[in-house]
């Protein structure tokens, strides 16, 4: 008897035990696919659509903007004189907070990170597209440009060319229209930080570069 009752209280921590692991590995699982389903939403950022920008754009002013992103702070000289359209375009969705929250969805090294598309896909916009401008000024490191998927295609996205861009890269971009409407001026460092992140075989990041806020300066 006491052999069988030792025997039944071996059973009952064994069944104990295979619950607790059960009830572990239940767990795991449900919190597994709760990140899972939040790292695969991450990048979309619900953003109202528009028809088109509005004028924001004062003569006279002399117009620069802070991109804060979660690795540190880029300064740009908006270029308002030789690209009025596409710096209005940058200033009204930064105006309406278009771009906090969205993340650097392509970075492809020595080349470029473009940010600006809600969906993290590449193919997102605010909802509009507005004309290319052509200007003398030529593409270098670190110029900021209007990203597009043609001509007269420009919405939301844009890109920045990195410290280490090569020649014939820069030549490529000046030898279509993307237009250029800004150039770095403090950051420097941030830029090339974000251009040398692991990113995945879509040339994402895998660990997300996220814009936090941009600050307009007017001179």
């Amino acid at each position: 008897m006491g052999a069988v009752g030792d025997a039944v209280k071996d059973n009952k921590k064994i069944l104990f035990l295979v619950l607790g692991l059960l009830f572990v590995s239940v767990a795991g699982l449900y919190f597994t696919k709760n990140n899972m389903n939040t790292n695969l939403t991450n990048d979309l950022v619900k953003k109202k659509s528009y028809t088109k920008a509005q004028d924001v754009l004062k003569e006279g002013v002399d117009y620069r903007a802070i991109i804060k992103t979660n690795l540190g702070n880029i300064e740009i000289d908006l270029l308002e004189k030789e690209t009025p359209l596409a710096v209005n375009n940058f200033l009204f969705l930064a105006g309406e907070k278009f771009y906090d929250g969205i993340t650097f969805h392509r970075v492809v090294k020595d080349f470029v990170i473009q940010t600006g598309d809600p969906t993290g896909t590449g193919s997102g916009g605010p909802g509009y597209s507005f004309k290319d401008e052509d200007t003398d000024r030529q593409y270098q490191a670190y110029s900021v440009g209007m990203a597009n998927s043609g001509v007269d295609t420009n919405g939301s996205q844009f890109f920045i060319t990195v410290g280490s861009i090569p020649e014939q890269y820069i030549d490529a971009l000046n030898s279509r229209v993307y237009t250029l409407f800004g150039q770095v001026v403090d950051g420097f460092a941030v830029v090339d930080s974000i251009g040398r992140v692991e990113v995945n075989s879509n040339d994402k990041p895998i660990n997300p570069v996220t814009i936090e806020s941009i600050q307009i300066i007017e001179n």
